[in-house]
């Protein structure tokens, strides 16, 4: 609307922008107490097109961040791990790590869910230390975690599981007054350069198998044949 061809001189401008900040439109009310300025008219108008656009973004990283990353960790969550790992081909040599904490249920049971949480907490930052840069680590759900490995052929994976043992089986966690000491259990699978795989969810179903003997031993790993 050209508001000079209108010859309006006066006018109030509300700004009204949406609950999940998407979209806002403008209502203007003519009065004779308001100077007319069209700079500042114009002004208000690149404004709240500026801010629509970026409340937007923010609203998208968010729901993002909320979809994609477990809130009480701070790793990757389930669907982000599907989204990148599993709906992806592979490229070998490559390897899969599902960890698993032991007994975690007696735990929760004898100590309470804030000192189990911390735990959690705790496990998931020694699973970064031991991470690489272009490892994905996610929880899969409950105490199971999954660490996706590009890049690594078995023996390295081995190491980098071991590693992860050694460091949660001498770690002390210590909340509440409570004192306690956790092991894992992790079943790997792994594919070389030489070998294909189609059917990554079989892939992932053979690392499952694996922690499943792994946890039948406890503070063990155990290694898949593909």
């Amino acid at each position: 609307m050209d508001l000079r061809k209108r010859k309006v001189n006066e006018l109030i401008l509300i700004v009204l922008i949406s609950a999940d900040l998407s979209s806002w439109f403008m209502v203007l009310f003519m009065g004779k107490r308001y100077a007319l300025n069209y700079s500042l008219i114009w002004m208000f108008i690149m404004t709240v097109q500026i801010m629509s656009k970026v409340f937007f973004g923010v609203l998208v990283y968010n729901l993002y961040k909320e979809a994609y990353t477990d809130m009480l960790t701070g790793l990757h969550s389930r669907r982000y791990f599907y989204k990148r790992v599993l709906n992806k081909k592979i490229k070998p040599p490559f390897s899969l790590l599902l960890i698993d904490i032991d007994n975690f249920k007696s735990i929760n049971d004898t100590y309470g869910h804030v000192v189990g949480d911390f735990i959690l907490r705790q496990f998931a930052d020694i699973l970064r230390s031991k991470a690489r840069k272009d490892d994905i680590i996610a929880r899969w759900g409950g105490e199971e975690f999954v660490m996706a490995l590009p890049e690594t052929n078995i023996d390295e994976a081995f190491n980098i599981a071991d590693a992860i043992r050694k460091a949660v089986e001498g770690h002390c966690f210590c909340c509440e007054g409570v004192t306690c000491s956790i092991t894992v259990s992790i079943g790997i699978a792994s594919i070389d350069g030489r070998a294909n795989i189609d059917d990554i969810e079989q892939f992932f179903v053979t690392a499952d198998k694996a922690l499943y003997k792994a946890k039948e031993n406890k503070n063990y790993i155990t290694v898949a044949k593909m």
